[in-house]
């Protein structure tokens, strides 16, 4: 791993101005999220604490993973990575360094919209299920950033990489659903061909992370946290991180420049 590497990619993201327009986003989303929760008549405060964590969270990752996809397709039309694999420096090394400084990239998004929502709920009823919100946050950041690498590093153009990543992150937020679809349809005694794609999904619900369950709203609004919580998103957050860190980095290794 290359501290310079790190430094250099963070650099490249202060050059982009990708934090200012996260922090520039996330302001706006905390406007509008107070103004369309003074619309509600009942339970304002629990409005826009819903608001703010659903609309802004997607806000900022949508500005990450665009950031993440152009930085490196960009890399790779002006030939950086080439030069940077020439300099005493291993491929493994190459993904770890991106590795890190995305995932810092995303500590520090996820830092900023927990900091943003405590001090609007700031002197009212804020729940323990705050600090266990903000660390699923920063873990989803963590995961999707780093399979937005993934995705930039296979794929040649930036809009498939980024079309690629947000249809990985809405599958993951869906999974829920689909998986309690698909055993309501495996019991059923009519179900046909939709029996095998039950079971497919089973499959592939292997290989994608539960992203509905590691940043619940329920944990902010009732704060029912609880201490396996913090466990399973550490434990999914390691495990599919892992995953896309070793892909990306077997598809490095077999590139050729």
């Amino acid at each position: 791993m290359s501290l310079h590497l790190i430094k250099y990619v963070l650099l490249a993201a202060f050059r982009d101005r990708m934090l200012w327009g996260v922090v520039a986003i996330s302001l706006l989303g905390a406007c509008l999220s107070l103004f369309s929760g003074s619309a509600a008549i009942i339970e304002q405060d629990q409005f826009v604490i819903s608001y703010m964590a659903g609309g802004i969270r997607i806000l900022s990752l949508m500005g990450l993973v665009l950031f993440v996809v152009f930085y490196i397709r960009r890399s790779f039309d002006a030939r950086d990575v080439e030069f940077l694999l020439t300099r005493p420096i291993s491929r493994v090394s190459f993904v770890l360094s991106h590795v890190v400084a995305f995932s810092i990239l995303s500590i520090m998004s996820a830092g900023f919209l927990a900091l943003l929502l405590f001090f609007v709920v700031q002197g009212k009823n804020v729940p323990e299920g705050m600090m266990l919100w903000a660390f699923g946050v920063m873990f989803e950041y963590i995961i999707v950033s780093n399979t937005a690498f993934f995705f930039s590093m296979v794929l040649g153009s930036p809009v498939t990489a980024g079309l690629s990543t947000l249809g990985f992150y809405v599958l993951s937020r869906m999974m829920g659903g689909l998986l309690a679809i698909s055993a309501q349809v495996g019991n059923s005694a009519h179900a046909g061909v939709y029996k095998g794609l039950s079971h497919v999904m089973d499959v592939v619900s292997v290989i994608i992370p539960r992203l509905d369950l590691m940043a619940q709203t329920s944990w902010l609004i009732y704060g029912d946290a609880k201490i396996s919580d913090w466990g399973f998103i550490l434990l999914q957050g390691v495990v599919f991180l892992s995953l896309v860190v070793g892909a990306t980095i077997i598809d490095l290794k077999r590139k050729q420049f």
